[in-house]
Order: structure tokens, then sequence, then C-alpha cells
């Protein structure tokens, strides 16, 4: 009997391997080659909170960074600002001009020491004392300008932020 139900639950333990081996973490976060997590983005998403990946998008396509450093499931600012702007079709339309990056300090469903670690990291470079903070930067992580959702709509935020924009380089 015994050796019948060690059998059963080392198959059940190998089934469930083979499982996560071909549908990958439940979360929908994988680790990059770097070490850093990438979380898989849904048709129609413009966000991305793979930091190196968005500094990288960055150099490559010469657009600016857009970091909304945010506390997403208790700060009332950030929230009102994922309604108001960030949600929208305008800020949809206007992402295709930045690699957005959403860098989030969750009270409930934290991410890994590592991950939290290297939010931290970038938080303090950019001198972030609140949320939400919301940073323009250039690929080599310089500010460019920093803003206030408040309680702006979509059309009056964008149009301050394109105004903070780097001239295109003509080719």
């Amino acid at each position: 009997m015994n050796v019948k139900r060690c059998s059963s639950i080392t198959g059940i333990c190998a089934l469930s391997l083979a499982v996560l081996a071909l549908v990958g973490c439940p979360s929908g976060e994988s680790t990059q080659e770097n070490g850093s997590v990438a979380r898989a983005k849904p048709d129609g998403e413009v966000w991305t909170d793979d930091i190196d990946g968005a500094f990288r998008a960055s150099a490559d396509s010469g657009k600016p960074v857009f970091i909304d450093f945010t506390g997403s499931d208790w700060c009332g600012w950030c929230k009102l600002a994922d309604k108001n702007i960030f949600s929208t079709s305008a800020w949809a339309d206007f992402a295709d001009e930045v690699i957005c990056l959403k860098v989030d300090f969750p009270r409930n469903g934290r991410p890994d020491v590592m991950t939290m670690n290297r939010r931290e990291q970038l938080a303090k470079a950019f001198g972030v004392e609140g949320f939400p903070t919301l940073v323009l930067a250039t690929a080599d992580r310089k500010a460019l300008a920093q803003f206030s959702a408040g309680r702006k709509g979509a059309k009056e935020f964008i149009d301050e932020v394109r105004k903070a924009l780097p001239a295109k380089k003509s080719p």
C-alpha cells in the first residue's frame, strides 16, 4: 500500500512539473536572461515592468522612457491617474511615442526581494519621495522631466508630456 501511495505521489509531482514547464509561471512573469522579470503583456497593453528591457528599448528606438512609480493597490492618487489618464484610448495612442515603464510598489502580492530591490534602486536614482511619481527619462537613465497627474484628464496630461519630449532628429 505504501509503495502505491509513494508511486502516485511521485507521478503527481512529475505531472505538475511537466505542466509548469509547458505553461510557465502561473503569475504571468518570466525571468529574462539578465535576471530581470518581465510580465507577459496582453494585446493592447502599453506598459512593461522590465526595467532593463525598457531602457534597452529606449536606446534602440530613440524614444524616451515614461516611468510611472506607483503604489497600484493602495495609492489613491495613483488609482486616479490610472483611471483618468493611463487607462484611456488617448494614452494608448500616445504611448507609441514613449516606452512606458510601470515601477510598482504594491502592499499586496509583492514581487520577490530582488525585484523590489531593483525597483527601489531606480526610485532612489530618480529621487522618488511619494506616489505617483511620473518621470520622462533618457535611455541612459537621466531625467528629462517630472510630472504631476493630479486631477488632470488624459489630453491635458499628454499635452504636458509632449512638450517635454526631446526634439526628433532629422535623418
